[in-house]
This record gives structure tokens, C-alpha cells and sequence, in this order.
């Protein structure tokens, strides 16, 4: 096994006496076996070794006996531990419980400069999820099971272990006397890797005492036609996207199969439950509304949402109970802040007449009287404007619809009004009755605010 895993690390460059990593430790078999054998690898190489436990508070007289276990092995080896306690205020869930363990690995692997997160999956833990996702509908993406080396949020991850079964590891823990922590829980079979551990892959190997082995092989295959798919959809992204969203018409133009490709590997970039049902959800959400001006949102979490409109798919961080800014009174030239940005007013005291900005910039010569008593401010319910060369109003709603302008970005546009009046929508038009017929007497603009 030692020799195994010393080939790992030379596969991936992490033979080095300057590299630190950080080692999940549980004090179960897997990890055990995996800091142990890591510690023994060390001696010769010199890399930094630093274990954390995470207590998970679920059985606290039990966890607190694990934990001392771990304690008393890493004493016992000259070995760095941390020791993290979750708090009460944590579920007791499978979910928050991977949630707050991939948020603590993160702070470690940030706070020494990591070169490497080790956790001990093996092929055993492989077969049960594969089962696991099949079970919930995620297709192909679920056979490909674990990654020996992958990543989240800049974190690099290694298994070592992936080619040994877990009958491997307790057999060099028996050799090596060393003497693991047996949670309890891992025998409980309301928690569905138990189920499946105990009762449906017991049944497997039955038919197959190789099950392992075979998963672990369709696993390999899976992953490789995946990074051929991957390489295709790297050439069709090229064509489809544009800065950080994807073209709208493009991306419907393709067919089913790769829509629904690219929607399930937008789901696993942003670490998102997935499965077959929420792909046709999403599948179905963006070519309904494809040919939308203004645009619909698709909630995928508390404050995650995706957005489809005619022009672009893009996901949006969105905040519901955002305030509408502080209305601000504009009687003379002068320079406001208003929503971080800076408007400015100021009189135009040149005799020829301006190259006239397009509506959509952020910028307008008008003509306004001597005198104006003028607000700042976002929309308010039964605004109206009598849009640039038209002759009669209308609704601000109803030209924010005509415009196309995105439903999530109509809170953050700066009106200049006069009573429920629109005179500038800034970037997006402006009042016909601030029409400069020859000089214009007034230059309006808006800029992002220097914070240097």
C-alpha cells in the first residue's frame, strides 16, 4: 500500500520536502490508514502533514471519545492536528454536515498555504456513489464517481486511496495495530450510504464479489468519455458566449442533448444539486421564455438565480429586499451621489451646438429652465415619460418593456423626475420635453464613483 501511494503522489509532482498538506482526519479506518500511511511516507520525504478533525457533535460522548483517539494517535506520531467542534446551531443532516466540512477544509487549506487536500475514499466508498446518484436520476455524469484529484473553490483535492477496498484497510490497520474509531452511525441504515452499503451491495457481491473493481472500471470509462464531451463543449462555449453570459438564440439553435449537457455541467461548476428532473426544469424554463425582452428569473437557491431573456442566459446573485435609494432634491448645477454613482448637472456655456449622445449612454445635453425644481431618484409605482420624439406618455413600465430593459436591473436606474414624471432615464431615454432644439442649456451625466 505504501508503495502505492508513493506512486500517487510522484503522478501528481507531490514528492517534495516544501510541500504542506492538509489530511482529513475522522479517525475511522479510511482516514487512519491513509495519515498513516502519509506520515510513514514523510519520514523519508520531509512534506508537512497537518490533520483535522472535525468533530461533528452528533454523538457527543462518543465524538469526544474519537476525538481524543485522534488526538492520542497524532501525539503519538509527532503529527500536527486541529480539532474544529461544530457548533449546535448546525443541522444534524448529511448536507450541512458536507457543507460546513468543505467550508472548514477550505479555511485550513487557505490558512497554510496547502498544496494539497488528502481525503481517504476509497473504491468501496466509489461503488456507493455511483449507486447513490443512479438511485437519484443523474445519469452518465453519476458514473463517473470519484475523482482521485479534483477541485473546489481553488482547493486541490487527492485520494490516494481510490485503488484499495475497504477490506485493504482494515487489513493494514490490523497489521499495523492501529486502532481506529468505529462510529456507530456508519450501521444505521436511515442514512442512505448505510442502506446501501449494508443491504444493496452486500446483495451485489452475491452476484459479483468483484463489484468494486467493476464500478471502479465503468467509473474510468465514464470519466474519459466526459473529458470528450468536455473537449466539444469547450468549442461550442467559444461560439455562444460572450463576457460572463451565453447567447440566448445561440445556445437554443443547439440541439436537446447539448443543451441539457451544458445546463448539467452549469449546475456541477456551481455546486448545485443535480439530477435529470432539475436539467428539464432549467431545459424547459430557458427555451420558454428565449423570447423574452425583458427577461424571467429561475430561483436555483436562496440567493442564486438564473436569468433568460431574448438577448442572454446568465445566473444572477440577487438581493430581494434591496432598498430603493434616498431621494435627493436637485434645484441647481451641482455634483450628487446617488445609488454609488455620481450625477452631475451643469450648464452648457459653449456656442456650438454638441455631437448628441446616443440614449443609452450615460450621458445628455437638455434644455431646462432657469429655474427647475428636479428629484433623483430609482421608479415608483405609476411613473410616466413621454419617450424622445414621441408625442404622448407612457408608462415607465411599458417603455422599460419596450426597451428591453432586464426586469432585474429596472431598481437600479437613476431617474431624473419631476413629480412622478420621468425627465431622464439614465442610459435609457430621455424626456421629449428636455429636447434641446438648438443649444442645449444643461449637460446631464452619470459616473461610477472613484473610490481610490
Amino acid at each position: 500500500m505504501i508503495n502505492e501511494v508513493k506512486n500517487f503522489l510522484k503522478k501528481y509532482n507531490l514528492l517534495a520536502e516544501q510541500k504542506t498538506f492538509v489530511v482529513g482526519f475522522s479517525g475511522g479506518y479510511d482516514s487512519m490508514c491513509m495519515l498513516d500511511v502519509l506520515h510513514r511516507i514523510s519520514q523519508k520525504t520531509s512534506f508537512r502533514l497537518i490533520a483535522l478533525h472535525i468533530n461533528h457533535n452528533w454523538r457527543p460522548k462518543e465524538a469526544e471519545v474519537e476525538q481524543e483517539n485522534c488526538e492520542n494517535y497524532c501525539r503519538s506520531k509527532n503529527i500536527e492536528l486541529i480539532v474544529e467542534k461544530l457548533d449546535d446551531s448546525v443541522a444534524k443532516t448529511e448536507t450541512a454536515a458536507r457543507d460546513k466540512r468543505r467550508e472548514l477544509f477550505k479555511k485550513y487549506y487557505k490558512k497554510y498555504n496547502a498544496d494539497g487536500l488528502f481525503l481517504a475514499h476509497t473504491k468501496s466508498d466509489n461503488t456507493e456513489t455511483v449507486l447513490y446518484r443512479l438511485s437519484k436520476g443523474t445519469g452518465v455524469k453519476g458514473l463517473s464517481g470519484i475523482l482521485e484529484n479534483s477541485e473546489f473553490d481553488n482547493v486541490q483535492i487527492f485520494r490516494p486511496l481510490m485503488c484499495f477496498s475497504r477490506k485493504d484497510i482494515m487489513r493494514y490497520c490490523h497489521i499495523n495495530k492501529l486502532v481506529p474509531n468505529n462510529d456507530s452511525s456508519n450501521f444505521d441504515t436511515k442514512y442512505a450510504r448505510n442502506f446501501l452499503r449494508h443491504q444493496i451491495i452486500s446483495e451485489l457481491k452475491n452476484i459479483n464479489p468483484n463489484i468494486d473493481d467493476v464500478i471502479l472500471n465503468l467509473s474510468k470509462i465514464a470519466q474519459s468519455e466526459q473529458n470528450i464531451i468536455k473537449e466539444y463543449l469547450n468549442q461550442i462555449k467559444k461560439d455562444i458566449k460572450k463576457d460572463d453570459y451565453v447567447l440566448t438564440q445561440k445556445f437554443i439553435a443547439l440541439s436537446k442533448d447539448v443543451q441539457n449537457k451544458y445546463i448539467l455541467d452549469f449546475l456541477v461548476e456551481n455546486n448545485l444539486d443535480y439530477d435529470s428532473k432539475k436539467v428539464e426544469e432549467i431545459f424547459e424554463f430557458v427555451n420558454k421564455n428565449a423570447h423574452s425582452k425583458a427577461g424571467k428569473t429561475l430561483s436555483l437557491t436562496k440567493n442564486l438565480w438564473l436569468f433568460v431573456s431574448k438577448e442572454k442566459i446568465c445566473k444572477l446573485k440577487l438581493n430581494k429586499a434591496k432598498q430603493k435609494i434616498k431621494k435627493i432634491k436637485i434645484n441647481k448645477c451641482g455634483v450628487f451621489e446617488a445609488n454609488g454613482k455620481i450625477f452631475s448637472i451643469e450648464k452648457y456655456n459653449k456656442k456650438e451646438v454638441p455631437k448628441f449622445p446616443k440614449e443609452n449612454e450615460l450621458k445628455a445635453y437638455v434644455s431646462l429652465p432657469d429655474s427647475f425644481t428636479l428629484e433623483l431618484r430609482t421608479r415608483n409605482e405609476g411613473d410616466v415619460i413621454q419617450p424622445f420624439g414621441m408625442q404622448g406618455s407612457m408608462k415607465l413600465k411599458k417603455l422599460f418593456i419596450n426597451k428591453g430593459v432586464e426586469k432585474f436591473k429596472r431598481d437600479d436606474i437613476i431617474l431624473l423626475c419631476e413629480d412622478n414624471e420621468v425627465l431622464w432615464a439614465a442610459g435609457v431615454c430621455l424626456n421629449e420635453k428636455l429636447r434641446a432644439k438648438t443649444l442645449p442649456t444643461h449637460v446631464l451625466k452619470i459616473e461610477e464613483k472613484n473610490y481610490a
